[in-house]
């Protein structure tokens, strides 16, 4: 982890997994509305590719912070004199773990993807190996390129997001008295 795994009180966790869950999703919708636009992508790829980084740190941390909650879930259990396997683990836990590693590993890619699509736009003007047919396509190839890991990264933070929120909040019947 880096270092904190608590902030006022609350783990990190749960703190830094709504950037990633904001930023990544807002950089995707932000690159696919802006790069098909010449004009645009000119003004808004660096903005975008910000977004990203700033959505894939966010994912970063949020995979180190839930590896901290797993390792204090298995402590937890271990101190209470549960066995915690990895089948117990996959029990309390779900598909989550996996799916947030998806997630953050499609969210990093994306970020790069970003980052590409603002150098090609910025200086891929000086690359002239490729032939006149190749770089007047480059632009919407890699645009392509980059809106395709986008939806990726946007379909594994959903997935990774909805498997959170089920996991904290399934049993929030149980705080209502049935009538």
């Amino acid at each position: 982890m880096f270092g904190i795994d608590r902030i006022a009180g609350l783990p990190v966790h749960v703190l830094v997994v709504h950037f990633a869950v904001v930023l990544v999703p807002l950089a995707v919708i932000a690159l696919i509305a802006t790069g098909w636009n010449a004009d645009w992508r000119k003004k808004y790829a660096l903005p975008v590719a910000l977004l990203a980084i700033a959505g894939a740190a966010a994912a970063l941390v949020a995979g180190q912070s839930g590896e901290a909650i797993q390792h204090a879930i298995r402590q937890s259990a271990a101190a209470s004199g549960q066995q915690v396997t990895r089948g117990g683990e996959s029990e309390i836990l779900g598909d989550h773990p996996e799916q947030g590693n998806n997630a953050e590993i499609a969210s990093i890619l994306f970020a790069f993807a970003a980052v590409a699509f603002f150098a090609l736009e910025q200086w891929g003007d000086r690359i002239q190996v490729l032939g006149p047919e190749l770089m007047r396509r480059r632009p919407m190839a890699a645009y392509v390129a980059a809106s395709g890991l986008g939806v990726i990264a946007l379909v594994t933070m959903i997935v990774a997001g909805h498997s959170g929120a089920t996991l904290v909040w399934k049993d929030l019947g149980n705080f209502v008295a049935p009538k």
